[in-house]
């Protein structure tokens, strides 16, 4: 989670994070309710910090103007403090017994997972699964959405990777999650996007009945 989520940065840093892409200094302002003096001081102070890079981009209409994007840095500000730690145990594991071993592990935390989530969809329409699912993703640090495509269709958007910096080293895990959500839901499930190949989201596509 931010470290300084409470802060004028800090709330720059989430806005940007939640919109999924780039945002102008007029689109902060509107979402911030801040003058567009404060906003581009925070600007300032966060692209000194590496946390925010800016594009410039064409408008329909008019010149081009600069759209703010989180660095690979300013994402990491969202990510769980005990990362490293988690790593560090993974990369011991491996070493010690295996690349299988990560695997029975990364099964049996799903499994676990599974256990304390299904009382919370059981018997729940597809709809309502997917919403409380969502909620449970961000109560995990996921920063989780949802919305309905058609019947029996729909979209959980994941704002933030709460485990991005394990992923990175153990890609399995994102593999896990696929099925850990098509599980718990009891539908299909498929990857749509991916923060781990440079899309500003995960998402998971949702068929079911």
């Amino acid at each position: 989670m931010l470290r300084d989520g409470t802060s004028a940065t800090g709330r720059v840093l989430a806005v940007l994070k939640e919109s999924g892409g780039g945002l102008s200094v007029k689109g902060l302002c509107e979402k911030l309710d801040l003058s567009s003096m404060a906003v581009r001081r925070q600007l300032f102070i966060l692209e000194g910090q590496g946390l925010v890079q800016s594009k410039l981009e064409k408008n329909r209409t008019g010149r081009p103007s600069n759209a703010y994007y989180l660095t690979d840095k300013g994402h990491e500000q969202f990510q769980r403090e005990y990362s490293d730690l988690a790593v560090e145990l993974l990369l011991s594991t491996r070493k010690l017994c295996g690349k299988v071993q990560i695997n029975a592990i990364l099964a049996h935390r799903n499994q676990e997972l599974l256990k304390e989530a299904r009382g919370k969809v059981l018997g729940r329409t597809l709809e309502a699964r997917v919403h409380e699912v969502a909620q449970l993703l961000s109560q995990g640090g996921y920063m989780a959405t949802w919305e309905k495509l058609g019947p029996g269709r729909y979209l959980i958007k994941e704002m933030n990777c709460a485990v991005a910096l394990v992923a990175r080293r153990f890609p399995q895990i994102c593999i896990f999650e696929e099925s850990f959500l098509a599980e718990l839901l009891q539908a299909k499930v498929s990857r749509r996007h991916h923060i781990l190949q440079k899309d500003h989201f995960c998402s998971y596509l949702v068929e079911g009945s």
